[in-house]
């Protein structure tokens, strides 16, 4: 659970009081369906598209702009119904990936963005599947960090254990009625099959250059999981953390070797190793 705490602590901070988040310098409004969505849009250069995990947002990835956004310009996103940005059925606890890709394509749409770098984290790597099967020649190099092809019996058994008061301490800090919807969402995600379900013939049609990376603890995707990605995307590579869990890229004592790793592969220097 350490992990899992880290990424809370960090998301916290981004907080000024209580389900108010702060709209940073940078950070632009996106009309998606009548769905008010935040991102943040800095730096030159490439696009590098960063996607945060699920009870997060667009902050958690602050330290990695102010590195990445030297080389890239970078564009993080406050999914649907986390932090600045709105729900967008707040009826439908039925969350799908599917629906934040959709909402990405057109956010790369308006920006007139079209061949994209990524990073996502957990839900946001799951997101960047949906994106890259949609879509496979709009991406050019994409990292997954604890992103997962099928929800396996580890994931749901761990939402179980971590039970729905867990998962509303943990979204609280979105305001009572974002918390409400997205500690629901991850609770009843445990009794979903088909979101997400990535077969091997799926997997096969994304052209991107691709890392997947996973910790050797997480709590929640088995390294099994990491191993089929990386055997069914054809252009991959696998680097499984040490020490690491769910989110290693979130951890300050891994968080350095990740952005070195992670620039390391965005700027093409792995595309030369066996």
């Amino acid at each position: 659970m350490k992990q899992f705490t880290i990424s809370i602590l960090v998301f916290v901070f981004c907080f000024t009081t209580y389900g108010q988040v702060k709209v940073n310098p940078n950070g632009k409004f996106f009309n998606y369906n009548g769905t008010k969505i935040y991102y943040e849009d800095t730096g030159n250069g490439e696009p590098l598209l960063l996607l945060h995990n699920f009870i997060n947002t667009a902050d958690s990835w602050k330290p990695h702009v102010e590195v990445y956004s030297k080389q890239f310009r970078t564009i993080a996103v406050d999914m649907m119904g986390h932090g600045r940005s709105d729900i967008y059925k707040k009826d439908d606890l039925n969350f799908r990936h599917a629906d934040y890709a959709k909402m990405i394509l057109a956010l790369l749409g308006s920006l007139k963005l079209y061949k994209v770098n990524a990073i996502g984290a957990s839900s946001g790597g799951t997101t960047l599947h949906y994106l890259n099967t949609m879509q496979p020649d709009r991406f050019k190099s994409v990292i997954t960090v604890g992103g997962l092809i099928y929800h396996s019996k580890q994931l749901r058994e761990w939402i179980a254990k971590t039970g729905l008061n867990q998962l509303m301490e943990w979204a609280k800090y979105h305001g009572p009625e974002k918390q409400e919807y997205l500690a629901r969402v991850v609770w009843e995600s445990r009794k979903l099959y088909g979101d997400a379900s990535f077969t091997p013939d799926i997997l096969n049609t994304i052209k991107a250059n691709w890392l997947v990376v996973l910790g050797d603890n997480d709590v929640a995707i088995p390294i099994q999981l990491g191993i089929e990605m990386h055997q069914n995307i054809p252009n991959s590579r696998l680097w499984i953390v040490p020490n690491g869990e769910h989110l290693p890229h979130l951890n300050p004592d891994i968080q350095p070797e990740f952005l070195r790793v992670s620039l390391e592969f965005l700027n093409g220097k792995w595309d030369k190793k066996d």
